[in-house]
């Protein structure tokens, strides 16, 4: 299962394809990846960018919500 998550996180290994008319010849390639691996990685690289303040808002919105909750 941890195989699947991992191939499906990753993506897979596309190398650029060549003109064969063209003197240029490219090296390497790119990960093509499924969208929701995209947006997983998109989430993550934002939560792993701002923890501080996403901590910070989640805390004070459950402390505001003891509050309402203890005033009725």
């Amino acid at each position: 299962m941890f195989h699947k998550i991992k191939n499906w996180y990753e993506g897979v290994w596309v190398p650029h394809e060549n003109d064969p008319n063209s003197y240029v010849v490219f090296i390497g390639g790119n990960y093509k990846r499924h969208w929701t691996a995209e947006l997983a990685r998109t989430l993550v690289s934002f939560y792993l960018k701002h923890w501080q303040w996403c901590w910070g808002t989640v805390i004070a919105l459950v402390s505001l919500y003891v509050a309402v909750i203890a005033l009725k």
